[in-house]
């Protein structure tokens, strides 16, 4: 590895020569230290200031001068008038302001809401032109005029265009009966759209219209065979799938009332065959799923979408009552314990005071206690260190 010879510390008077003749040669590229009184005492200086073992407190004391083309083409120019100064920064001022009232104005005409109007200023005491005027010297008493106090809590001000509608209703549908109804028009509505095959892409990429001709799509008759695989589906299949592509609308689709959800399952009882449908077909699966989230408001878990190979079995796990948050009531739900004669459930823990009541003592404790001026529950200021109070009295 080469290595570079050390060159000799120069001297004083070599570094001042060099300094004073770059410093002469890069006046408008560099800075140079302000002139002093004596020339040796300014080329010490300069020679200090350019050595690479200046210290910080020697910089400290040097000024640094600008000599670039715009500072001295700023410092030869006279200071501007005060008056004029002011003028210009009215000036830009009312044209900031010019500006962003335009951008308000487009704004506010693209917008659908009704936004309040602008701050009006009221006029000064001796700018009123009515002589009889008596300007007021409290805020008691006074009306209130304007103000945003409430303003976005009036439907009036709201489009109903802008309001946010989720991909599925706000409530869930909870009626196990009306469940297996919208779940079958789900199955058949996807149903008719894979046997259809004019798009594609209706059956995964784009979403359904919610206000559909459901009970169009009810009456279709789909035919299964013995392998799960649908053979045909009989009805108004084109119908069903035009009203799928309508546009939406901002109406909530009317859902079936319990009674005629129990009458259409009922007209069904004859034929389930609906319920054997396969569902080994990725986008098939995907677009039943996506129809009941989009018609009851329930996301089916992954892992039961995964492990469901039949409609049947993604009915078991969406039509099912909601699970009991306690032991309690799903073993008072179930009936099996509550009817034995020696099994008693409860949905807290058992206390020494429900074993007592339970075969009649408690009574009799409670007068005991009572009459000894004994606390009936808890401490009652009887803790573990009350020999201390008769000790410090």
């Amino acid at each position: 590895m080469r290595r570079i010879a050390r060159l000799p510390k120069p001297t004083v008077g070599t570094v001042a020569t060099e300094s004073v003749s770059s410093s002469s040669r890069c006046a408008f590229r560099c800075h140079a230290t302000a002139p002093t009184a004596t020339s040796s005492y300014s080329s010490t200086t300069r020679a200090r200031t350019t050595s690479p073992w200046t210290t910080s407190s020697q910089l400290a004391h040097a000024r640094l001068l600008s000599t670039s083309v715009t500072r001295r083409q700023a410092d030869s120019k006279q200071p501007q008038d005060d008056a004029a100064a002011a003028a210009a920064d009215l000036e830009a001022q009312a044209e900031i302001e010019e500006y962003a009232e335009e951008q308000l104005d487009e704004v506010v005409d693209e917008a659908t809401l009704v936004v309040p109007g602008r701050v009006q200023i009221a006029p000064k005491p001796d700018q009123v032109a009515d002589s009889t005027y008596i300007p007021a010297e409290s805020g008691d008493g006074l009306e209130e005029v304007g103000g945003l106090d409430g303003w976005w809590e009036n439907d009036q001000h709201w489009n109903q265009s802008i309001e946010f509608r989720g991909f599925g209703p706000r409530q869930p549908v909870t009626d196990a009966v009306v469940l297996e109804v919208l779940a079958r028009q789900a199955v058949v509505e996807a149903v008719a759209v894979q046997q259809q095959q004019q798009d594609k892409s209706l059956l995964t990429s784009k979403a359904w219209a919610r206000s559909s001709d459901a009970q169009a799509a009810l009456a279709l008759q789909v035919d299964v065979a013995a392998d799960g695989s649908v053979t045909g589906v009989r009805g108004d299949v084109a119908g069903v799938v035009k009203s799928l592509q309508a546009a939406e609308t901002a109406e909530e689709a009317a859902l079936p009332t319990a009674e005629e959800a129990q009458a259409l399952v009922a007209s069904w009882a004859d034929d389930a065959s609906w319920k054997n449908i396969a569902l080994h077909d990725v986008a098939l699966k995907f677009a039943i799923n996506k129809r009941i989230l989009q018609l009851t408001g329930h996301m089916l878990a992954d892992a039961h979408v995964a492990t469901a190979d039949s409609v049947g079995a993604l009915l078991a796990v969406l039509v099912r009552p909601p699970k009991a948050k306690k032991l309690a009531e799903e073993l008072a739900a179930d009936g099996a314990l509550a009817g034995l004669p020696n099994v008693s459930v409860y949905g807290r823990r058992v206390t020494p005071i429900d074993k007592h009541k339970a075969v009649g003592r408690w009574k009799v404790i409670v007068q005991e206690l009572e009459k000894r001026g004994l606390p009936v529950t808890g401490t009652g200021g009887y803790d573990k260190a009350i020999e201390r109070k008769w000790t410090y009295q």
